[in-house]
C-alpha cells in the first residue's frame, strides 16, 4: 500500500473496520497500524486513543480491539 499524505482517525477506523473479523474484532495493534500507513507508532497510538475517546473501538484484554458500533457485514 502506498504511503498516505495524511493519517487521521477516519482513515484508521476505515482500515480497522475493513479488517475486523465477523465478530467485529480487529486483531491488530499500534505496531501493525503504523506499518500499514507508514507512520510512527506514536501517531497510531494517538489515533487509537482518539477512536477509543469517540467510543468507536474498545481495547480488549487480549490486545485486540472491538468495534463498538459493529454491524455484521
Amino acid at each position: 500500500m502506498k504511503r498516505r499524505k495524511y493519517f487521521d482517525w477516519e482513515q484508521a477506523f476505515h482500515f480497522i473496520w475493513q479488517n475486523a473479523d465477523e465478530d467485529g474484532i480487529w486483531h491488530g495493534n499500534a505496531v501493525s497500524l503504523a506499518a500499514e500507513f507508514e507512520v510512527s507508532e506514536d501517531d497510531t497510538e494517538s489515533v487509537l486513543d482518539e477512536l477509543r475517546d469517540r467510543h468507536l473501538i474498545e481495547k480488549l484484554c487480549t490486545g485486540s480491539f472491538y468495534l463498538s458500533k459493529w454491524r455484521e457485514k
